[in-house]
């Protein structure tokens, strides 16, 4: 970790690849293309089959590091503790930024010091037609009980993070295989609340390699990281919000499952994950599976026609 005391006003934009360098020049020019520039941008190479060197060797403002794989929690930790900005964004090699990003985080960071993070909203774009959706803005306006209750934060991108926070709770927990960006949400908001914004922010690509699209990892990830939580939300008389948590991803996953399963039954595509995906999350959540004719299937039908 840089032992140099933060720079006050500066941010760090740190990009994580792995065999996504045929992205990563998107992901570094909109890094690049920010109204408040970046004091550093920095791309992980978290020991990828391709070469991200490839890329950013034509952009004199970025710093490749490489490492041995060891996954996206911990390529993010490398990045983030080798800068010295005050504030940090951390942006998947897939996705982009929009240009007022950082501007408006570094804004409301600045206005309310006891903070830790802040947030957006962003834009769905789908890879192969192009499709573009502005998502759902959700604020937490409840804070830690936000949280407990469901992910309001739809994309990693859209969030900046103030450098002491990180140092506090110590980053990213690097053994989780999934949901570590919820993971250190709840932590940060059980310290303070978080601040938010309705302004899109950045481009969410939704492509066939995107990990959000393993039902059964996200959902068994996401049930681990709120049970570290239930202790917590006993002593503060939030469990009703922790069961609607535990219940909601439930059944947010066994419903996207039913959208992959439903999409590959109308191309008449045969998918042996799916299967696998059905059978863990039966063994996770068998109840929500029982009942995922009654309303996994019909928001399924709603999602594919309209």
């Amino acid at each position: 970790m840089t032992s140099a005391p933060p720079r006050p006003g500066s941010v760090a934009l740190i990009i994580a690849t792995y065999d996504h360098a045929h992205f990563l020049e998107s992901a570094v020019r909109s890094a690049i293309a920010q109204t408040v520039a970046a004091d550093e941008i920095i791309v992980v190479d978290d020991g990828s089959n391709d070469d991200p060197e490839d890329v950013t060797e034509r952009f004199p403002q970025v710093r490749l590091i490489r490492q041995q794989n060891a996954g996206l929690a911990a390529a993010r930790n490398t990045g983030w503790r080798a800068t010295s900005s005050e504030f940090v964004v951390f942006l998947d090699a897939d996705d982009r930024l929009l240009p007022d990003a950082l501007r408006l985080n570094m804004g409301r960071l600045a206005e309310h010091p006891a903070a830790g993070f802040a947030y957006g909203s962003y834009i769905d774009v789908d890879a192969d037609t192009g499709l573009r959706e502005l998502a759902e803005f959700r604020p937490a306006v409840e804070g830690y009980a936000a949280f407990l209750r469901e992910n309001p934060i739809g994309m990693h991108g859209t969030v900046m993070y103030r450098r002491a926070c990180l140092d506090e709770v110590g980053g990213f927990e690097a053994g989780l295989p999934a949901c570590e960006d919820y993971d250190l949400y709840l932590r940060l908001a059980h310290r303070s609340p978080p601040l938010h914004g309705p302004e899109p922010l950045a481009e969410y690509w939704h492509h066939r390699g995107n990990m959000s699209r393993n039902s059964a990892l996200m959902l068994r990830c996401s049930l681990m990281v709120l049970g570290r939580h239930e202790d917590e939300a006993r002593r503060q008389c939030l469990l009703a919000a922790y069961r609607d948590g535990v219940l909601g991803w439930k059944r947010h996953y066994v419903a996207v499952w039913c959208i992959d399963l439903l999409r590959a039954v109308r191309a008449k595509t045969f998918d042996t994950s799916l299967v696998r995906q059905g059978i863990s999350l039966a063994c996770h959540a068998p109840l929500t599976v029982m009942r995922a004719p009654f309303y996994g299937v019909r928001r399924a039908m709603r999602k594919l026609c309209g």
